[in-house]
């Protein structure tokens, strides 16, 4: 199994479907698998979200052994290790990650948390502790480039064994970019206004 993470709205899902067709895998998602399975135990309406059976994924998740699987949350497969063959996590510059959310016309606390979340490296760092456990792990930003050259280079990284990591973007943001980003995130985080 590749797994294929990333904060949502970095292109998991064109990265992961490229992949896969690249590999001549098929393709699936956690919320697919939770979905059609009915791994949930209820809907937090407030989140937007499903909360998920753990234990019942677990064993789901075992029988998609050859796939490229997107997800937000790798804590599952710090239990899987015995199938995982690599991770892939999908990086995306914050300001620009800030637009698409917007744009999908998501509530402003879930839009400032994911951006949030990308800013500070939050999935990278999950990933990292998936290296630190022996799983290849890669680092692609997919702010630019098209999601069939990121799946080429992702694929040839891992076949490489190579390990790519820490975009981080606290360093590489300009100091407007990043003064933009604290003024919107403030913004949205209290619930004022979304477009301004």
């Amino acid at each position: 199994m590749i797994v294929v993470a990333g904060t949502p709205g970095t292109g998991k899902s064109l990265l992961g479907s490229n992949i896969a067709r690249l590999l001549g895998r098929r393709f699936a998602t956690i919320s697919w698998i939770v979905l059609e399975k009915g791994l949930w135990v209820q809907y937090d309406a407030r989140r937007r979200s499903f909360v998920i059976d753990y234990e019942g994924l677990l064993g789901a998740l075992r029988r998609y052994t050859g796939y490229v699987v997107e997800t937000h949350w790798l804590e599952p497969f710090e239990e899987l290790l015995d199938v995982v063959e690599g991770v892939i996590v999908t990086r995306c510059n914050p300001v620009v990650l800030l637009r698409r959310l917007e744009r999908r016309g998501w509530p402003p606390q879930k839009v400032a948390e994911n951006v949030e979340a990308e800013l500070m490296g939050v999935i990278a760092e999950e990933a990292r502790r998936l290296a630190g456990k022996g799983i290849p792990v890669v680092e692609i930003d997919t702010t630019r480039g098209s999601p069939a050259q990121n799946a080429v280079d992702a694929v040839e990284m891992l076949r490489r064994g190579e390990v790519r990591c820490c975009i981080e973007w606290l360093s590489v943001l300009q100091e407007e970019e990043l003064g933009f980003l604290l003024e919107k995130l403030t913004t949205l985080a209290s619930g004022v206004g979304r477009n301004e």
